[in-house]
């Protein structure tokens, strides 16, 4: 049962030893530190390691890279061993799934840039991954997002991909990503109940729900 939890918890959950070595961590953690610098977590659960032996938990927010966690929990019952939990901002995850229509993404941002091309300078460049399939999303909802970050920008440069072994979880469903990064000059904070956005210092990063089906959002 203990495995069991811990591989089907969202949070990341991390052993490392005295070394700074990982023993033991679950999915969400295998993910998260393909991406992010392992000794900073270990430094990070160190410098707020409980004095004595037990847990310690401290609720603030925590970023690496483009992870953001509301707080962590970090313990230890000898010193061989310590432990940390750091908890995902759920709201990053309260995403809608209505109004789905199967589209070709690649016309969708096209179309966008073709829109506001036609009503500003704006230089514009697509990276665009082949390999994305026709995949069921909201479209108007989409479209209004690109039209909102577009707005008043002077260049833009545009990549999208498929995140490997990342994924989503919607209504207790698991989706792959496919992640558009959109590199500008940030004007304002973006925010969608439809996808989930990242607000950066360089621009923003949409991440899409890979739905190839349309039962694929049902319940049933």
């Amino acid at each position: 049962m203990f495995e069991f939890w811990c591989e089907y918890d969202i949070n990341p959950l991390i052993i490392f030893n005295q070394k700074g070595h990982i023993v033991y961590c679950n999915q969400e953690a295998e993910i998260f530190l393909s991406y992010v610098n392992k000794k900073e977590v270990f430094t990070l659960a160190i410098n707020n390691a409980p004095k004595n032996p037990g847990m310690k938990v401290e609720f603030k927010k925590v970023v690496f890279k483009d992870f953001e966690f509301n707080g962590f929990m970090v313990g230890y019952q000898d010193d061989e061993h310590i432990g940390i939990r750091l908890f995902i901002n759920t709201n990053t995850h309260q995403i809608s799934l209505e109004e789905l229509e199967k589209v070709d993404l690649a016309m969708i941002i096209n179309f966008a840039i073709e829109y506001v091309s036609l009503r500003q300078d704006t230089k514009i460049s697509l990276y665009y991954d082949t390999s994305i399939p026709e995949i069921y999303l909201n479209k108007k909802a989409l479209l209004n997002l690109l039209f909102e970050i577009f707005e008043n920008q002077k260049e833009i440069f545009i990549e999208t991909k498929i995140e490997v072994g990342e994924y989503i979880k919607i209504d207790n469903k698991k989706y792959p990503i496919i992640e558009m990064i959109i590199k500008c000059e940030p004007q304002k904070q973006i925010k969608s109940q439809f996808f989930e956005v990242i607000n950066k210092e360089d621009g923003y990063i949409i991440k899409l729900p890979l739905i190839k089906e349309a039962h694929e959002n049902s319940n049933s």
